[in-house]
């Protein structure tokens, strides 16, 4: 039932049309929406000439962005981690860790419409589960770090 007072709050267009809009900022009824990131690119007009624009994510398309990048940083494990994993405690990561999953991450979005792949240099490669014997250091070494070494040695 509508009072005097139902559209206190609410902008012209509620109170002309004895209803509320439910848009936010002129609506007392409206939920604010979901607070955005809005990114430029630069597209091809219909013109066929280059053009600004932008691109517009919330955060969970922003996720949904940067999660498949992320599993493509490698993390080297030594004995006392692979320890701890065996015994079901968990492991942090090293700063150099961090470092690589904010580097793939930025990648993600800067280049999230020209295709390039991401910078990791084990790009599709498969990892193993367990390790093989620890290297010189005694950390672990993974197939996909052989890989990577045989590569880089040319």
């Amino acid at each position: 039932m509508l009072t005097p007072t139902s559209f206190d709050g609410c902008g012209r267009r509620c109170r002309k049309t004895l209803a509320h809009t439910l848009v936010y900022g002129e609506c007392e009824q409206a939920s604010p929406p979901e607070p955005t990131v809005s990114m430029s690119r630069v597209f091809t007009a219909t013109d066929g000439h280059p053009a600004i624009g932008f691109d517009v994510f919330t955060v969970q398309q922003l996720a949904d962005l940067i999660e498949p990048a992320l599993r493509h940083v490698a993390v080297r494990l030594g004995p006392n981690a692979l320890a701890m994993l065996q015994r079901g405690e968990s492991v942090g990561l090293s700063g150099g860790e961090y470092a690589d999953l904010a580097r793939e991450a930025a990648h993600a979005i800067v280049h999230r419409n020209d295709g390039r792949p991401p910078t990791g240099s084990d790009v599709g490669a498969e990892f193993v589960q367990q390790a093989d014997q620890p290297d010189a250091d005694g950390l672990a070494v993974f197939e996909s770090d052989v890989a990577a070494e045989e590569a880089e040695r040319g």
